[in-house]
């Protein structure tokens, strides 16, 4: 009998890994792991065990899960994707028309050397929520923090998301403030649905704020694409 994968979760620009705890206490029953990209302290990013894992990512965080795909221990032990208001592009191009605009994160870049808090609300505010209802009052890591606009500026894993043959779950919001509607088909819409997951939309709440406030409307989804494949 195959081992049941552990969930490994990995959180957006501008978060912590603090972020998932609503949503691991909705999914019952499984083992986590939550990684930190590093932007309030010293990043944690080795991967703990063998897996076999089910990769969870939010916004910067599903990018940044793609671009560990390429190698080991992921490239050949994960079993499944799932995508929170994530992507595989960010930044608009002649063949990404629907991204954002690049100058946007040139202009945050420059202004988090100066006040990175007001940076971090700003974005807060884009997807729907204030920093204090998302626990997020810490100084910013000014230098991580640039590193994390850095990879949303350079990084198209398109390529990655197309090859992907396993089962994969992608959930949205109609409303996103941060990635739009369009972005998220140009970047899931011609993938092959798989049953159970494909890419599902809900039409209210943001970016960031039912992850927060309503976990169990994700882990309800989540448990049933979980259920199909890997129970």
């Amino acid at each position: 009998m195959n081992p049941r994968p552990t969930l490994l979760f990995v959180h957006g620009w501008g978060f912590g890994p603090g972020f998932w705890r609503p949503l691991i206490r909705s999914l019952k029953g499984w083992n986590t792991q939550s990684l930190d990209l590093g932007f309030f302290g010293p990043p944690r990013l080795e991967i703990q065990g063998e897996g076999p894992w089910v990769a969870i990512g939010h916004s910067t965080g599903f990018l940044w899960i793609l671009r560990q795909l390429q190698k080991n221990p992921l490239q050949s032990r994960c079993l499944g994707l799932v995508s929170l208001m994530g992507f595989s592009r960010f930044v608009r191009g002649d063949d990404f028309l629907h991204g954002v605009d690049r100058r946007i994160l040139t202009r945050m870049e420059g202004e988090l050397t100066r006040d990175s808090n007001q940076v971090l609300d700003q974005f807060m505010a884009m997807g729907g929520v204030n920093r204090p209802l998302a626990g997020l009052r810490a100084q910013g890591d000014a230098q991580a923090l640039a590193q994390g606009l850095n990879w949303l500026a350079a990084w198209d894993e398109r390529p990655t998301l197309a090859a992907w043959t396993r089962p994969w779950l992608a959930l949205a919001q109609r409303d996103d403030g941060i990635v739009s509607e369009r972005m998220t088909l140009d970047c899931f819409g011609s993938l092959t649905p798989v049953a159970a997951g494909g890419l599902q939309w809900f039409d209210q709440g943001g970016h960031f704020l039912p992850l927060i406030t309503q976990p169990d409307l994700y882990a309800g989804r989540i448990n049933t694409f979980l259920g199909r494949y890997f129970s």
